[in-house]
């Protein structure tokens, strides 16, 4: 092999370094394991709202040491405690999703709600406002009926939430609309990345992978979060592979000079 060879190795081992680092990861496709930890975990409390677990839903994401708080994104779905499945990451606005059904906007809606959850000056309630604000994004055709009149919606109203939490979630769904394209007339059908960006580059959609999850357990909820970043001892392990198969090509250059 010559020099140029061992050059080209090292000059494509920096650059996936470099590319696994980079926000511009996040306009690429790749898999995660995710295990669910549960919406109460380590220490931390569950929020519950309507008689269900609200966000945050705690996971561990490959392995990693710490988990992470995801933003729920289709409701009719389940997952256990415990459970474990492999999930496709995806950019925000890549196009209509096949897995989860989402428009851009509506991966847009989800991404400005979950910047909302995690911002950490919102209450409680506008939390948990939220997790439905992205229910109802994720789900339309569940939520919404001829007879959804606002905060009277039959839907909400038969899962035990008040007329004044029901209104906290429409104004939430709002908010993220007008977010989005500006008013609260959004057409969902045709839209393209709208806003900053940069600002949906911090988030990515994790849709679960059809039969990676427990059998029996049926098919588990699609969520977003912020956009993943490898922890050092990652980075570290699969850069030292790549330096090591760049050295194992020098030295074999050399034996055959």
């Amino acid at each position: 092999m010559n020099k140029l060879g061992v050059s080209t190795v090292l000059a494509v081992s920096a650059f996936c370094v470099l590319s696994w680092v980079s926000p511009l990861k996040a306009n690429a496709t790749s898999t995660i394991d995710l295990k669910f930890d549960g919406n109460s975990y380590d220490g931390k409390g569950g929020k519950s709202s309507g008689g269900v677990e609200t966000y945050p839903y705690y996971f561990t994401i490959n392995d990693a040491k710490t988990e992470t708080p995801l933003l729920c994104v289709t409701y009719q779905d389940r997952i256990n405690q415990g459970e474990t499945w492999v999930a496709d990451v995806y950019a925000i606005g890549a196009g209509t999703l096949a897995e989860t059904g989402l428009t851009v906007a509506e991966q847009e809606e989800d991404a400005y709600l979950d910047s909302v959850v995690q911002n950490p000056t919102s209450s409680a309630a506008t939390i948990t406002d939220a997790q439905w604000a992205d229910w109802e994004v994720g789900d339309p055709g569940f939520f919404k009926d001829a007879s959804d009149t606002g905060s009277t919606n039959p839907i909400l109203k038969g899962l035990g939430l008040t007329s004044s939490e029901i209104t906290g979630i429409n104004n939430e769904y709002d908010a993220a609309e007008t977010f989005v394209d500006g008013n609260s007339l959004l057409d969902l059908s045709s839209h393209t990345l709208a806003n900053d960006p940069s600002f949906y580059a911090g988030y990515e959609l994790f849709a679960p992978v059809a039969n990676s999850w427990p059998k029996g357990d049926g098919t588990p909820q699609s969520f977003i979060g912020p956009t993943i970043v490898p922890e050092p001892s990652s980075l570290i392990l699969f850069g030292s592979g790549l330096l090591s198969a760049a050295g194992a090509l020098y030295r074999r250059k050399r034996r055959t000079a």
